[in-house]
């Protein structure tokens, strides 16, 4: 005996067979959603210029100051310089391999540095950290020893 069905109670045929076909096109959408969020992320890291980076990235500057020696503690190795304005007073830190330089290019002792020598210091900034790449003594340093008459 064949038990007519309800139209409201069972489901159509066509209703039937698009269930497995949207489950199958689910899994698929779910599966390739974070392959394509990688190949973007790569995509955008490509079209990144170095350059641009570096320049935006805080490197180091090359800067100079001309100023008078206040004091170099060569034991804690700090160079302290007060600006050539006077208004303040410049603290680097001080390798004891720095070059140091006359203003005619002849070099001398770092120990001849001393407090009132007017000096120009080159150094590289980076952040808040100071490396000296050299120091010239300007006029009114320290003499230079004179060779004895013969």
């Amino acid at each position: 005996m064949v038990v007519p069905r309800d139209s409201a109670s069972a489901p159509a045929h066509s209703e039937v067979a698009w269930r497995p076909a949207a489950g199958l096109i689910l899994v698929l959408v779910l599966w390739c959603l974070p392959l394509c969020t990688t190949s973007r992320a790569q995509e955008d890291e490509l079209k990144k210029v170095p350059v641009l980076d570096k320049i935006t990235s805080g490197g180091p500057s090359q800067q100079q100051i001309v100023g008078v020696v206040k004091s170099v503690d060569l034991e804690s190795e700090v160079l302290n310089i007060d600006n050539d304005n006077g208004k303040s007073t410049e603290v680097f830190p001080l390798k004891k391999k720095v070059h140091v330089v006359t203003a005619d290019g002849d070099k001398v002792k770092l120990a001849t540095l001393k407090p009132g020598t007017k000096v120009l210091v080159y150094f590289d900034q980076k952040g808040d950290r100071r490396n000296i790449t050299l120091i010239e003594v300007l006029a009114g340093g320290p003499p230079k020893k004179k060779a004895p008459p013969s």
